[in-house]
C-alpha cells in the first residue's frame, strides 16, 4: 500500500491497471455504486472520528496529528474512494460519495509517527484483506470510526550456530501474517542484531539463511522461545524483546552441482527431487516448479532423515539466463530414468549429501517462445495454437494436439498434428493442450505445452468471433471487437499488444494505434480472461500492417564533370523522414565498383565518359524504392595543380641544391625533375636533388619539374634561376695526432672527415715547428733525432671547385726516450765441458739494436766470455750457466735481460777411436798399438796388453814383444783416455792371428 502524501497530494491506491482503476472509480462514482454499496440517496455520507495512538500494551492511548483515515472500496482490489489527515487533536471527517461498506486505512504521514506507528486496516489488520468493513447508510449517514494504531515492535539478540559461531550471512525478518510491509535487518560481524519496526498484533518473526548454500534451517520466534516451524508470534504494541538468541541447526539436504563435460557449473537446469511416498508405495514429485539450479549450478533440496529420494535433471527451462548449449536428460546417477536412478537417504540430521551429476551436451540451444492457444475448446468450435517466434531462424516446429482428464497423463490426441484442433464430442471432460516442438539440425529439439481449456465445461464466452478493425496502415487505429464478455470481467478486459511477435507496452486497451515503424509488421492482439471455476476465455487476431510509400525525388548530381574532380548526389527530400539511401555511380550506364557513397571523385577511366548516380532508399515497413539522375555531359581531361617549383639550399659548389616542387593535385601525381646550368640541361640530373660539382663554378641553376597522371593534361614547371654557383668550401676539422710520442713508435695523423667526399689530402709532419724532410705520409716513425722535440702534422686538403684548406694539429707532448723491446734471452747446447753454448737474444726492437753477452758460472761473470756462444771448460763443471745480453741503441734507454740458468754443468765425454794392432804374429816379433786420434785435446793414453781375455802382466807400453807363453794364443791391446773434467773412455782392438 503506497503512503498517502498530505495536503493536496491525496492518495490514491493504485493497481497494476492503473489509470484504468481511477477511471473505473470514476464511472462507479457517476452511477452511485461501488461494490458492496447501495445506490446513495442521502445528500453526504459522512465518516468521523478521532485516531489514537498506544505506545504499549498497557499504556492509555493518545490522539495523533496528521494521520491519513481513508475509505476503499469493500472488494478484492480496495480502490481508493475517500479520506482525510487528522487535525493535532486526532480528529478526522471526509466524506464519500455513496452509501454502503468500506474498508479503512489509517496510516501516519512522515517523521517519528511513522516511524513509531504501525499502519493498519480496520480491524487491526495489516492489509485489505480480512479486514471488518465500516458501513454509512442511508439510516445512519455519519459514522464515527475511531482507529488506534499500536506501536511497532523491536527485537535485540544474537544469531550463532550451534557451535557458538556468529551467522551474519542471515536475514532476521518480522511480516505481518495477514499480509503487508516486512521489516528486516542483518547481525553484525558477532551476529549481534537489531529489528526495528516489528508489526504488531500476528507478526511471523524468522531467521532465514541468506548465503545462498542452505547451510542452516530457518527458525522463527514465537514470543517466549524459537522453534523450527512456522509460527507466528503475538506482538503487543511496542514491546521490546532484548537477548534474543536465535541457534540455527544445520539444515538436512541434498547438495547437487551440476557441470558440463569440462566441469563447468551449468545454471538453470531443470530438476525434479522424487521422494518415497511410503504409504502408496509412489515415487513422488513436488507440486511446484519449475525448479532450476543457481547460478553456481547447484541444486538444494531439503530432505527428511530416512526418507528415501531420487534426482533427475532435464535441460528443459529457457526462462533463465541464455546458453549457447543444452544438456542431456539424466537421472542420478548416469541413468536414463528415475527407475533406475540411485536412492539418496540422509541418516542423521544436519547431514549434507553431495553430489556431482555431468551432462552430455545435447546440441546448441534454440529460442522458444511461448505458444499462445485462442479460441474455444467446445466441441465443434476451433483451437488455434500460435508458436511465438522461434530462433535462430529457421526452425521445424511440429504440433500435436493432446488431452488428459482428472490430471492423468496427457494423451496425444490422433490426426491433430495442426496448429489448429476442432474438439469433439468425445473431448467432453478433458483438458486440452497444444504440444509444440521445435527442432533444427544441431541443436537440442526443445517441447513446450500450454493449456487450452476443459472442454464441455462452462466457460467464458463472447458474443462475436476475436477480430481487428481498422485499416491496417501507419497512422490509422486498429480496434479489437469481440462484442460482449459473458460474464464481465471484474477487471479489465485487458490486452496484450505484439508487433512482430514481441510485445509492444504502448497500450493494453482495446485500441492500437499504428505508427510508421509498424508498416511491413505483424500486428497482434491477445485477450485472456479468467472468471473461476469458468474456463478462461482466450482470443487473438493479427494484422500485417502495409508497406508504406516512400516519396523518392530523382536525384542531381553537382560538380565538375572532368578527371579529378567530385561529383556530389543530390538525393532530395525523401520521406517520410528518416530513410535510409544508398548511393550507386554508373560510367555510361555500367555500375562503378564500389562508388556507393554520395560523392564520386573522377578517375582517369571515367574520360570520355557520362557520369549517373543511382540512389536506393529503404525504410522499415515501407516498399524500397529506387531513382537515377540525368547524366552528365562526357567527362573531360582533369587540369593538375601545378605550382611553380623552388629551389632550396646553398648556391656554392660541393652543396646539395633540393627541388621543392609544391603539392600537385589531384593526388597522386607522377613528378619528373630535370636541372638546368645556366638553362643547359644538365645530363643525367633528373632527381629531386642535385649536387653542385666544379663544372657548376660560377653558373646559375633551374630545375623544371613535370608532372603527369592518366586522364590529366600534362603540366610543366620551372624554378626561379639561383645565383651564380660559387666556390665551394671544404669542411676541413683540424687534425689529431695518436700514437705514443716516444722514440721508436710510430704516431699517426687522423685528418678527420673533409667534405664534400672526395677531398685529396697531404701530410706535413714538423718537429718543433720545422718541417721534417720527407715526412709527408700520414704516419711518423719517431726517431732519435725526435728526442726532447714536439711533434705537429699538418693536412692540406685540394679538390677541384673548392678553396684549398691546411689544418695543423695541436702539438704533441715532447717525445721522450724509446723504450726497447727487450726479451729474455734463452741458452742452447748440450750442458757439459767441452759443449758450445749458445746465447739465443730473441727480438729486440726497434731493429737495429746492438747487443752485448756476458756469461755467468753459478752467477759469478766468466772472465772474456762476452761473446754469443760460450765453450763450457772444466772450471765449469757442476756449476749453472747463464747469460746475461744487454741491448743499446741511440735515443732508447739501454736494457739488459739475463736468461734463466741451465742445468749444473756435466762431465765431458771424449771422443776415441777403435786402436790397431801391428806386426807379425811369431814369437818374438813386437806388435805396436796404434790408438787413433782421442779428443778433444789433450787426452792421456795408457795401455793392456791381453793374451786371449787375460791381461798380461807389465804390458802396458805401447807396444809389446811376443813371448814363448803368447804362442797359440790371440793378442790384442786396450787403450784408456783420461782428461781432467771427462769421462775416461776405454776402447780395444780387435785380436791378432794364434801367435805362431
Amino acid at each position: 500500500m503506497p503512503l498517502p502524501r498530505p495536503a493536496a497530494d491525496h492518495p490514491f491506491q493504485r493497481t497494476r491497471q492503473g489509470v484504468w482503476a481511477i477511471l473505473a472509480t470514476v464511472a462507479l462514482v457517476a452511477a452511485g455504486l461501488f461494490a458492496g454499496l447501495a445506490p446513495a440517496s442521502a445528500a453526504t455520507y459522512t465518516f468521523k472520528g478521532v485516531v489514537k495512538g498506544k505506545l504499549t500494551a498497557t499504556a492509555t492511548a493518545t490522539a495523533l496529528g496528521d494521520v491519513w483515515v481513508g475509505a476503499y472500496t469493500n472488494d478484492d482490489r480496495a480502490d481508493f474512494v475517500a479520506g482525510a489527515w487528522s487535525a493535532p487533536d486526532g480528529s478526522y471527517s471526509f466524506t464519500v460519495p455513496a452509501s454502503g461498506s468500506y474498508k479503512m486505512w489509517t496510516t501516519c504521514s512522515s517523521g517519528p509517527c511513522s516511524a513509531t506507528y504501525a499502519p493498519e486496516w480496520n480491524s487491526n489488520q495489516s492489509s485489505s484483506y480480512g479486514s471488518t468493513p465500516v458501513a454509512v447508510t442511508d439510516a445512519a449517514p455519519t459514522t464515527t470510526y475511531n482507529p488506534q494504531l499500536e506501536a511497532f515492535g523491536s527485537m535485540t539478540g544474537r544469531v550463532t550456530n550451534k557451535a557458538g559461531q556468529p551467522l551474519t550471512a542471515v536475514s532476521v525478518s518480522a511480516s505481518p501474517n495477514n499480509g503487508g510491509q516486512v521489516s528486516s535487518t542483518k547481525p553484525d560481524a558477532n551476529g549481534y542484531f537489531t529489528l526495528t519496526k516489528i508489526p504488531p498484533n500476528q507478526a511471523y518473526i524468522s531467521v532465514r539463511d541468506e548465503s545462498g548454500q542452505r547451510l542452516y534451517l530457518e527458525q522463527y520466534w514465537t514470543g517466549t522461545g524459537t522453534v523450527d516451524t512456522y509460527t507466528a508470534a503475538t506482538v503487543p504494541a511496542g514491546v521490546a524483546w532484548t537477548n534474543v538468541n536465535f541457534v540455527l541447526k544445520d539444515e538436512t539436504l541434498m547438495e547437487a552441482t551440476v557441470v558440463d563435460p569440462a566441469g563447468a557449473p551449468i545454471a538453470d537446469v531443470g530438476y525434479i527431487p522424487w521422494v518415497y511416498n511410503d504409504a502408496t508405495a509412489a515415487w513422488e514429485g513436488p507440486q511446484m516448479g519449475p525448479l532450476t539450479s543457481n547460478a553456481q549450478g547447484k541444486i538444494y533440496w531439503r530432505m527428511t532423515v530416512g526418507k528415501k529420494y531420487k534426482l533427475c535433471v532435464s535441460d528443459t527451462v529457457y526462462e533463465g539466463t541464455p546458453r549457447d548449449k543444452r544438456y542431456k536428460a539424466e537421472c542420478f546417477d548416469n541413468t536414463a530414468t528415475k527407475d533406475t536412478a540411485t536412492v539418496l537417504t540422509a541418516t542423521a540430521a544436519g547431514q549434507r549429501v553431495k553430489l556431482t551429476m555431468q551432462l552430455d551436451v545435447a546440441g546448441l540451444s534454440l529460442t522458444p517462445d511461448r505458444p499462445y492457444v485462442y479460441g474455444s475448446a467446445q466441441a465443434g468450435q476451433k483451437l488455434t495454437v500460435d508458436p511465438g517466434v522461434w530462433g535462430p531462424a529457421p526452425v521445424t516446429l511440429a504440433y500435436q494436439w493432446q488431452r488428459s482428464k482428472d490430471n492423468a497423463e496427457l494423451q496425444d490426441i490422433a490426426g491433430a498434428t495442426t496448429t489448429v484442433y476442432t474438439p469433439t464430442a468425445a473431448d467432453a471432460g478433458y483438458d486440452i493442450w497444444a504440444k509444440v516442438t521445435g527442432t533444427k539440425t544441431g541443436y537440442a529439439p526443445h517441447t513446450t505445452s500450454v493449456h487450452g481449456g476443459k472442454s464441455g465445461a462452462a466457460a467464458v464466452t463472447s458474443s462475436k468471433p476475436f477480430t481487428l478493425l481498422g485499416t491496417p496502415s501507419a497512422g490509422n487505429t486498429l480496434t479489437v471487437d469481440h462484442g460482449t464478455l459473458n460474464p464481465a470481467p471484474d477487471f479489465g478486459p485487458y490486452y496484450d499488444w505484439f508487433v512482430n511477435g514481441v510485445q509492444d507496452y504502448r497500450t493494453n486497451g482495446s485500441t492500437f494505434l499504428l505508427q510508421t515503424s509498424d508498416a511491413g509488421k505483424k500486428v497482434t492482439v491477445r485477450l485472456s480472461v479468467h472468471d473461476w471455476p469458468l474456463q478462461p476465455y482466450y482470443g487473438q487476431a493479427s494484422v500485417t500492417v502495409a508497406a508504406g510509400t516512400l516519396t523518392a525525388p530523382v536525384p542531381t548530381v553537382t560538380g565538375t564533370a572532368k578527371v579529378g574532380s567530385v561529383l556530389t548526389a543530390v538525393p532530395g527530400t525523401w520521406g517520410p523522414a528518416p530513410v535510409t539511401l544508398a548511393y550507386q555511380w554508373f560510367r555510361s550506364g555500367v555500375a562503378v565498383t564500389g562508388a556507393t557513397a554520395a560523392t564520386y571523385s573522377l578517375a582517369a577511366a571515367d574520360l570520355g565518359k557520362t557520369m549517373t548516380v543511382r540512389v536506393t532508399g529503404t525504410k522499415t515497413g515501407f516498399t524500397t524504392a529506387a531513382k537515377t539522375s540525368a547524366a552528365t555531359a562526357a567527362v573531360a581531361a582533369g587540369t593538375l595543380t601545378a605550382p611553380v617549383p623552388t629551389v632550396t639550399g646553398t648556391a656554392k659548389v660541393g652543396s646539395v641544391l633540393t627541388a621543392v616542387p609544391g603539392t600537385w593535385g589531384p593526388s597522386p601525381v607522377t613528378l619528373a625533375y630535370q636541372w638546368y646550368r645556366s638553362g643547359v640541361a644538365i645530363s643525367g640530373a633528373t632527381s629531386a636533388t642535385y649536387p653542385l660539382a666544379a663544372a657548376d663554378l660560377g653558373k646559375t641553376m633551374t630545375v623544371q619539374v613535370t608532372g603527369t597522371k592518366t586522364g590529366f593534361t600534362t603540366a610543366a614547371k620551372t624554378s626561379a634561376a639561383t645565383a651564380a654557383v660559387a666556390v665551394g668550401t671544404l669542411t676541413a676539422p683540424v687534425p689529431t695526432v695518436s700514437g705514443t710520442v716516444k722514440v721508436g713508435s710510430v704516431l699517426t695523423a687522423v685528418p678527420g672527415a673533409w667534405g664534400p667526399a672526395p677531398v685529396t689530402l697531404a701530410y706535413q709532419w714538423f718537429r718543433t715547428g720545422v718541417a721534417i724532410t720527407g715526412a709527408t705520409s700520414a704516419t711518423y716513425a719517431l726517431t732519435s733525432a725526435d728526442l726532447g722535440k714536439t711533434m705537429t702534422v699538418r693536412v692540406s686538403g685540394t679538390k677541384a671547385g673548392f678553396t684549398t684548406a691546411a689544418k695543423t694539429s695541436a702539438a704533441t707532448a715532447a717525445v721522450a726516450v724509446g723504450t726497447l723491446t727487450a726479451p729474455v734471452p734463452t741458452v742452447s747446447g748440450t750442458v757439459k765441458v767441452g759443449s758450445v753454448l749458445t746465447a739465443v737474444p730473441g727480438a729486440w726492437g726497434p731493429a737495429p739494436v746492438t747487443l752485448a753477452y756476458q756469461w755467468f758460472r753459478s752467477g759469478v761473470a766468466v772472465t772474456g766470455a762476452t761473446s754469443a756462444t760460450y765453450s763450457l771448460a772444466a772450471a765449469d763443471l757442476g756449476k749453472t750457466m747463464t747469460v746475461r745480453v744487454t741491448g743499446s741503441k741511440t735515443g732508447f734507454t739501454t736494457a739488459a735481460k739475463t736468461s734463466v740458468a741451465t742445468a749444473a754443468v756435466a762431465a765431458g765425454t771424449l771422443t776415441g777411436p777403435t786402436p790397431t794392432v801391428a806386426g807379425t804374429a811369431t814369437v818374438g816379433s813386437t806388435l805396436t798399438a796404434t790408438p787413433g786420434t782421442w779428443g778433444p785435446a789433450q787426452v792421456t793414453l795408457t795401455y793392456q796388453w791381453f793374451r786371449g781375455s787375460t791381461a798380461i802382466s807389465g804390458a802396458t807400453a805401447q807396444t809389446y814383444k811376443l813371448v814363448a807363453a803368447d804362442k797359440g794364443s790371440a793378442i790384442k791391446v786396450r787403450v784408456t783416455g783420461t782428461k781432467t773434467a771427462y769421462t775416461a773412455l776405454a776402447r780395444y782392438s780387435a785380436a791378432t792371428a794364434l801367435i805362431g
